[in-house]
């Protein structure tokens, strides 16, 4: 590990591929969760100086007349612009690596934290991340996931998968592969996980 900080794990993986389920089940074993997308949606709507910099970058249409952050807005520009993407990750990423950073020092007593998110990998992993966990599942599998969870569309959805990384991204130099198509078993995979990380195998 690169520090003598708790170890933090990333789980990442693209929309509808179990990375919530799983970590529930990390959090079931006692291991705290650090929901770094929450946290970016906190930020976007509350932190003035990104919400500055965000309309700055895509215009006051990113945020409703009331100022709250307009996601569904801001996904159809980036469907048609995705070289914003990197920019505006420049943008909320370093808010949300610092509160992560913050949360990690407060805690305690526990063999690691995981770190969720759905935009980490392995090209962009910041240094507080020490291994990758990534959840794979057919995109079939995503997708009816989400239709049954989310009221979207199946074209909202698809718009939401293409500005995500690619399946290759997401598996390059991943430290751990978790996968959760129909007939894969959970549970033996995080528990071998589990042990690996804690130093229990």
């Amino acid at each position: 590990m690169k520090h003598s900080l708790i170890p933090f794990i990333g789980v990442t993986g693209g929309i509808g591929s179990g990375k919530s389920m799983i970590c529930r089940i990390f959090s079931c074993l006692g291991i705290p969760i650090f929901e770094a997308d929450k946290v970016a949606k906190i930020i976007l709507n509350q932190n003035e100086l990104v919400k500055k910099s965000i309309k700055k970058l895509l215009g006051s249409q990113a945020y409703t007349e009331s100022d709250v952050y307009n996601p569904i807005w801001v996904r159809k520009k980036l469907k048609e612009d995705p070289t914003l993407i990197p920019l505006i990750n420049s943008i909320v990423h370093p808010a949300v690596r610092e509160k992560a950073t913050q949360w990690q020092l407060s805690q305690k007593n526990t063999p690691f934290l995981v770190y969720e998110s759905a935009l980490l990998h392995s090209e962009n992993k910041p240094e507080l991340i020490d291994k990758l966990i990534v959840v794979s599942a057919p995109i079939a599998d995503r997708i009816n996931r989400i239709l049954h969870r989310d009221a979207l569309k199946k074209s909202d959805i698809e718009i939401m998968m293409k500005i995500q990384p690619s399946e290759e991204i997401y598996l390059k130099h991943a430290d751990y592969l978790i996968k959760n198509g129909p007939k894969d078993l959970i549970l033996p995979q995080i528990e071998k996980i589990y042990n690996s990380i804690a130093g229990l195998s």
